[in-house]
């Protein structure tokens, strides 16, 4: 999810500590807990500084040792040493398990949109997502403004208390939505070998990107109604080419990001241009997360570009200045 819906859900699990009566009583540690909460809840993200390292090592690093097994209780633990000075006579204990629970709902929360996680980081580096919530879900967020606006009128403990009850009962109803309707297009489909949900904002909408051995198709589904958009074939030109550039540094990184990227060559009068885009985020026939390599015509020189395109406009830029800088 997107950093501010994790800001959001830890003041929500702070609010929902106050149900405890030993944090609820004692002034010091509710406030410990209420910024134990916030920060564990974003203390996953904090692989940001890999953004100092460029983008490619972003793409690389981000979602995968962060949100991995060890990392949880690490994160919770660094967290609870970090703000128990600040709290004197505050309960470790009820502060560590409090941030405990952000950390784990934050990797969690992640493991539900497209994206997903390492989660399983030491045992396998296989990006898990269970494709049910969209990056930002905005049911999550106005649950949260319902609590927070009853407050002045409700034990706040209990309030959070049924708002996450309801939040429980909303993920597990997207969940089963999901899971159906994946199963009811592969039976549909009965030649695809993967089936990659992507969920819009209404809980029974999803962009849909099925995959055959020739092809991939990518379409909609809503209200139990499909249909197909558009189709790309799997014949790749200049095979020799993309093989040479999924080695290069930069496209590694942005390989071992995705299980979705695929790659297209364009071929100029200046050089060679390969896309690997990936797959699963798209508008229309345009996919704006991907790397671009340009390799001139004898092969010796070339340049890169991985990120996310904001528009046609954006990616014609891009596109020049890989043609220009070599």
């Amino acid at each position: 999810m997107d950093t501010v819906s994790h800001i959001i859900i830890g003041f929500g699990l702070g609010a929902l500590a106050q149900m405890d009566p030993v944090i609820s009583t004692n002034s010091a540690l509710s406030t410990a807990v209420l910024v134990g909460t916030v920060v564990g809840s974003n203390a996953p993200d904090f692989d940001f500084f890999y953004r100092l390292k460029g983008k490619s090592s972003y793409f690389r690093n981000h979602r995968g040792w962060s949100h991995s097994l060890p990392a949880i209780p690490l994160w919770s633990i660094l967290t609870t040493a970090a703000i128990l000075p600040f709290f004197p006579g505050s309960s470790m204990s009820h502060l560590f398990l409090w941030i405990l629970l952000a950390v784990t709902l934050h990797v969690l929360l992640d493991l539900f949109n497209v994206n997903g996680a390492q989660a399983l980081r030491p045992f396998s580096e296989k990006w898990l997502s269970l494709d049910f919530l969209p990056l930002i879900d905005p049911y999550i967020i106005m649950l949260h403004i319902l609590g927070f606006s009853l407050l002045p009128f409700f034990e706040t403990g209990r309030v959070f208390t049924f708002i996450y009850l309801a939040m429980v009962v909303y993920l597990l109803a997207r969940l089963i939505f999901t899971q159906y309707t994946k199963w009811k297009l592969s039976q549909h489909f009965q030649n695809a070998f993967r089936v990659k949900m992507i969920p819009k904002i209404s809980p029974f909408h999803w962009n849909i990107l099925i995959e055959t051995n020739q092809d991939f198709l990518f379409g909609s589904y809503s209200m139990g109604e499909f249909w197909i958009e558009h189709t790309f074939s799997k014949k790749v030109e200049y095979p020799g080419l993309v093989i040479d550039s999924s080695q290069n540094p930069e496209v590694e990184s942005f390989l071992r990001s995705t299980h979705f990227a695929y790659p297209f060559v364009q071929k100029r009068k200046s050089g060679y241009f390969i896309y690997w885009k990936d797959l699963r985020f798209r508008s229309k026939k345009f996919f704006p997360k991907l790397t671009i390599m340009f390799i001139s015509l004898d092969y010796k020189k070339h340049a890169s570009y991985t990120g996310k395109l904001t528009s046609i406009k954006h990616y014609k830029k891009v596109v020049k200045k890989l043609e220009t800088s070599i």
